[in-house]
C-alpha cells in the first residue's frame, strides 16, 4: 500500500482513461467514470473525470473518501442482459441447461 503524504497526491494513483467508483466525504458515490486527468481551479489542482452519460465530473481531492477500481466500458453485460443471451442462446441451440 502506498503512503499518501497530502491530498494532493491522491490523483497520481489513478491512471487517465481508467474506469472507476469515486466516494466523497458527504456519502455522494459516482460510479463507473472515467479518470480523465487533472485540472487547475483557482490554483488548486482538481480531479476530472468523465461519466457514462459524457458528464464532467470535478472532485476536489480534499473531499475524496475512497476510490475503487472498476472493469473498462462497457462490459458485455451492460449491452445484454442475461436473460436475452439465454433467450438468444437457446434460439441457436447452444443452451446447455
Amino acid at each position: 500500500m502506498r503512503k499518501i503524504n497530502n491530498y494532493g497526491e491522491v490523483h497520481s494513483l489513478l491512471h487517465e482513461e481508467e474506469c472507476y467508483t469515486i466516494g466523497t466525504n458527504d456519502g455522494k458515490e459516482f460510479r463507473r467514470v472515467v479518470y480523465k486527468g487533472t485540472r487547475l481551479l483557482n490554483g488548486k489542482s482538481m480531479m476530472i473525470f468523465k461519466t457514462e452519460d459524457n458528464s464532467r465530473l470535478t472532485i476536489n481531492p480534499s473531499f475524496h473518501t475512497f476510490t475503487i477500481e472498476e472493469q473498462p466500458l462497457p462490459q458485455p453485460d451492460d449491452l445484454n442482459s442475461r436473460v436475452d443471451v439465454y433467450i438468444q442462446n437457446k434460439i441457436k441451440g447452444n443452451y446447455n441447461g
